[in-house]
């Protein structure tokens, strides 16, 4: 068996978790310290409004001890690009534009719009992408730039065939540089890009099981289900991202949690 050397964040569960390491696993701690904080629920949390029932203390105190955080302003890097939405970012001295392009096909079903997003340096396309079918879900997630890397999330969207309406899943996938993480390290999908503290940090799924990447380094715990890429009133349950951390409600063995993981001051 491969063993995989993995620096594991000093953690802090509220409620008792048991995780369970390969004894050729190497342990260190990350400076400054990633803080995962994890409450049992009572039950599945609920939108419109958004309501959760921790097994202790309640909604209203858990949510008090980071509210500051979760407040602070994302870096909102949005704008115009020859008149539709776009994303914007530099690596170094040159300009990156993420953006979507609209193709319509006609079918049994009726009209769709197939999406393709790209990427352009300083206007020149360096990267392209089938993002699927039009929905209420946005296909491109965002852009973003760290060190001398730029990363863009993508949610691959394909309509149910029969209603031509409801999407199926959504299929998340990072791309670092223009490559595939899913490709180069084998997952099933990845979603919810973020920096935490300048650092990246994302979710991916392999194996059935849901894990977490931060600063290049896979981290505990791992979930059967991670609520995100929901539309409309649901979309209060997708992760909710600040810039020192993430809030999100997960799911392991049939058992509800709200998550809390951050560098928290």
């Amino acid at each position: 068996m491969k063993c995989i050397h993995e620096r594991v964040v000093a953690f802090v569960f509220l409620a008792v978790t048991t995780i369970f390491l390969n004894s050729c696993v190497s342990q260190h701690t990350l400076s400054p310290n990633l803080t995962i904080e994890e409450y049992p629920l009572k039950g599945a949390p609920t939108a419109d409004p958004l309501t959760f029932i921790p097994e202790e203390s309640s909604q209203n105190e858990i949510l008090a001890k980071h509210q500051q955080e979760r407040d602070l302003p994302v870096p909102n890097n949005s704008m115009l690009f020859d008149g539709q939405p776009a994303y914007s970012v530099k690596v170094g001295n040159e300009e990156l534009v993420a953006f979507e392009s609209f193709t319509n096909t006609v079918t049994d079903q009726g009209m769709l719009q197939k999406i393709t997003v790209q990427v352009l340096k300083d206007r020149q396309p360096i990267f392209s992408d089938d993002a699927g079918d039009a929905s209420p879900i946005n296909n491109l997630r965002g852009l973003w730039a760290y060190s001398d890397h730029w990363v863009i999330e993508i949610a691959h969207i394909t309509l149910n065939p029969i209603s031509n309406e409801s999407p199926l899943e959504p299929v998340g996938e990072i791309f670092q540089d223009g490559v595939s993480l899913k490709d180069s390290n084998g997952y099933d999908q990845a979603f919810g890009f973020q920096l935490i503290k300048g650092k990246p940090f994302y979710f991916f799924q392999q194996n059935d099981k849901i894990r977490i990447s931060y600063d290049g380094e896979q981290i505990p715990p791992e979930y059967d289900q991670i609520n995100h890429y929901q539309c409309c009133s649901d979309a209060e349950l997708n992760p909710r991202v600040a810039p020192n951390m993430v809030s999100f409600f997960a799911q392991r063995q049939g058992k509800w949690y709200y998550v809390e993981i951050g560098v928290f001051e």
